[in-house]
């Protein structure tokens, strides 16, 4: 596999699900490991949905991006990691508008998801 960039979308094996299992995931940054997780519904508050349509690869359905925390995965999983597709500059204008506004995660952590989903497109 290539390696990782922001916005590029992953099916990888997660082991903070219950149970754990293979979960698509957008990458925020490789370096450090860290992802935003992708549900089939709006499971956790808040969330972003990403609609299905015909150029989006990487969803089958309408989907739900978690912002209530950043996911770290280990470097096991991420080198075990699919490719799916990547977030476009429209999906990840709207994503990060979401981040920006999320209450449950720290400004540390929306400037670093803002700064590197942004960074080099």
């Amino acid at each position: 596999m290539a390696p990782l960039r922001p916005r590029d979308v992953v099916l990888l094996w997660d082991r903070g699900t219950r149970p754990p299992k293979d979960k698509r995931h957008i990458c925020v940054d490789p370096g450090r490991q860290l992802f935003l997780r992708i549900n089939s519904k709006p499971i956790w508050t808040p969330s972003h949905l990403i609609k299905a349509a015909p150029g989006v690869r990487f969803i089958a359905h309408d989907s739900y991006v978690e912002l209530r925390q950043l996911v770290r995965h280990m470097a096991y999983e991420i080198s075990r990691a699919a490719p799916l597709g990547r977030l476009d500059d429209e999906q990840t204008e709207a994503l990060c508008a979401a981040v920006r506004i999320a209450e449950t995660l720290s400004e540390d952590h929306k400037d670093l998801i803002v700064a590197r989903l942004t960074a080099g497109a």
